[in-house]
């Protein structure tokens, strides 16, 4: 069972974490998007400086908005408090290393309801996830090895990897059926069979996650019409 830590960082504390900037890039952007779904999400603070922070979106079936920020080590995510003398203390939700490129997607795995019940921070590099239409980015960040079948094209990732597939229709009307499963010690145990488009004005970014509070696999598909 997760105990959620009470870890209270003053901001001239939780500031080292960004101390060692990579220099090279002046900023960055990020968008966020949460997992699994629930109810529509509240803003929460991302560290941005010694003492700073901006609120961000984290919504759970699209990306956010860009935000553009200082370049830092970490991402970090959490909330402000006062105590009583007006001192301003920042707890720390979640965090992780992000990619030192330009351009970031931050996805967070939610381990429960409440932002103060924390997040898995996973960072992904945005340039890598440029892909035409009916095409399907799929990205591992579960701790175990999992894959599939879209269309005709099987594939399998480890945890960490990803590739594109751009597969061919089986279905009449552009469809693919499509299967997913993971692996166990001695088979694999499919999880989800559905059917997806693959239009040339669609395309899909797969996430494979483990829920934080059951370990159980799923999926987090967010799909983007292309305005061409």
């Amino acid at each position: 069972m997760y105990h959620k830590p009470v870890i209270h960082f003053l901001f001239c504390i939780a500031a080292v974490v960004m101390a060692s900037a990579q220099e090279e890039i002046e900023n960055i952007t990020l968008q966020f998007v949460s997992f699994p779904q629930g109810n529509r999400a509240k803003p929460v603070e991302l560290l941005v400086g010694e003492g700073e922070t901006i609120k961000v979106n984290t919504p759970s079936n699209e990306f956010s908005k860009r935000y553009t920020v200082p370049n830092m080590e970490s991402i970090v995510l959490g909330e402000t408090t006062l105590d009583e003398e007006g001192n301003s203390t920042f707890s720390i939700y979640g965090q992780g290393k992000h990619k030192g490129t330009k351009n970031q997607i931050v996805l967070l795995l939610k381990r429960g309801k409440e932002h103060s019940d924390g997040f898995v921070v996973h960072c992904i590099d945005a340039d890598e996830t440029k892909f035409g239409g009916a095409s399907f980015l799929f990205i591992n960040v579960s701790k175990i090895e999992v894959g599939g079948k879209i269309g005709d094209t099987e594939f399998s990732l480890e945890p960490g990897q990803q590739e594109i597939i751009k597969p061919e229709a089986n279905h009449s009307g552009g469809v693919c059926q499509v299967t997913f499963a993971y692996k166990r010690p001695d088979k694999w145990k499919t999880f989800h069979d559905t059917r997806w488009p693959a239009h040339e004005k669609v395309r899909a970014m797969v996430f494979f996650y483990q829920n934080p509070k059951n370990g159980k696999v799923d999926i987090a598909p967010i799909m983007e019409v292309l305005p061409y």
